[in-house]
């Protein structure tokens, strides 16, 4: 009863606006997303906080990120506040200028709710950041521009690390990913191609298209046939398997191809779809989706769940693969029961719908700069 009352306070609060809108006008489109709307519904609670359900409740930096950036594309201005208001107040201390969010908070081991590993994510970070300069650029909020800018800035310094005559690499967070021999852990599917673009020219000074160019210079080590992994190493003067996941790819790795998909020209986005052709070449010759890959010819298993294929939808396009694009955009339409996507629905798969699904159905672009274009503006 009490959660119904909740939804109906919720749904009447943004109705309200709506009935004294302009017609057509960016008030009118949170209503005209649907899967927005739902998982709008069934993750994000009334103060703005995203909830994974299936992981004991707990909430991400990634999610409140990636809420933030769907919220602007449905040109849902309140909701937006909200998230971020909930982010701040909760993973930053109160001041997303001054701090990274902390990447896990939930129910701790005393029964208390709160931070439970106060190390960022830089894939976390970087998304807040961009959406926020984005934010304030189409709505017209300067103070969410300065904040974006102030903590693109503490990323630079903390999760950015030149390797002496070698790259850029873009670290997971400030902690843990530096060997004592100096090798370097880091994640491929961080790094979104037309967020790196629009960041470089928001921050001329910034290391965001050097660390574009090495990633992309780097692809054809960290994926020799197409696959990527969910973790790679840089290791003195080269890329090596990472020893901990053996070289395995899943629920990171998939987000490899889908910011791929989306990328414009600019951000080298035609050399990034060659480098990853072989992932294609797999699934098409499967017929399916693998739940699991390797960067080698051995690895594959499982069954994908529906966000995978959503999360190809826009790198099939891309690629004028209309055959398995229609094989996939149907099997994904096949899995919505109830406006949502999967049975259980889970929050990561509803997260890479919204992505992928969104992309190819017009809800946002990117221009050549990478600033994103939604649909409402």
């Amino acid at each position: 009863m009490q959660g119904r009352m909740i939804r109906a306070m919720r749904w009447l609060a943004c109705l309200l606006p709506l009935l004294f809108a302009p017609a057509g006008g960016a008030a009118t489109a949170a209503t005209a997303w649907p899967d927005w709307r739902a998982f709008d519904d069934a993750f994000i609670d009334a103060q703005g906080r995203v909830i994974d359900w299936s992981d004991h409740a707990r909430t991400v930096s990634e999610g409140q990120a990636y809420a933030l950036f769907f919220a602007l594309v449905a040109g849902d201005r309140q909701r937006f506040a909200q998230i971020l208001d909930w982010t701040e107040k909760n993973l930053a201390r109160g001041d997303l200028r001054h701090n990274l969010p902390a990447w896990h908070w939930g129910q701790r081991d005393d029964g208390s709710w709160g931070v439970i590993d106060a190390n960022p994510a830089s894939d976390a970070d970087l998304w807040i950041a961009y959406t926020l300069i984005e934010a304030g650029r189409l709505w017209k909020v300067p103070a969410w521009r300065d904040t974006g800018r102030a903590l693109l800035a503490r990323i630079a310094a903390q999760e950015v690390v030149q390797i002496p005559a070698g790259p850029y690499l873009l670290l997971p967070g400030p902690q843990g990913f530096i060997g004592n021999d100096n090798s370097v852990r880091f994640n491929p599917s961080y790094y979104v191609p037309s967020q790196l673009l629009a960041l470089q020219a928001e921050d001329s000074r910034g290391p965001w298209l050097r660390l574009l160019k090495d990633y992309v210079a780097l692809l054809p080590q960290i994926a020799p046939l197409g696959r990527a992994p969910d973790w790679t190493v840089w290791r003195t003067d080269r890329i090596v398997v990472d020893p901990a996941s053996g070289g395995t790819g899943s629920y990171d790795a998939i987000r490899t191809y889908l910011w791929a998909g989306i990328a414009p020209a600019g951000a080298q986005g035609p050399d990034l779809r060659l480098a990853l052709r072989g992932y294609r070449d797999m699934v098409a010759e499967l017929e399916r989706i693998p739940e699991k890959w390797s960067t080698g010819n051995s690895g594959i298993s499982g069954d994908a769940p529906p966000g995978f294929y959503a999360a190809l939808l826009p790198y099939l396009r891309s690629i004028a693969d209309t055959t398995n694009y229609e094989a996939m955009r149907k099997h994904v339409e096949s899995t919505r029961v109830d406006g949502l996507y999967g049975k259980p629905a889970r929050y990561y798969d509803q997260v890479l719908v919204l992505f992928g699904k969104g992309y190819v159905d017009g809800r946002y672009h990117f221009d050549a700069n990478g600033r994103v274009i939604p649909s409402w503006q």
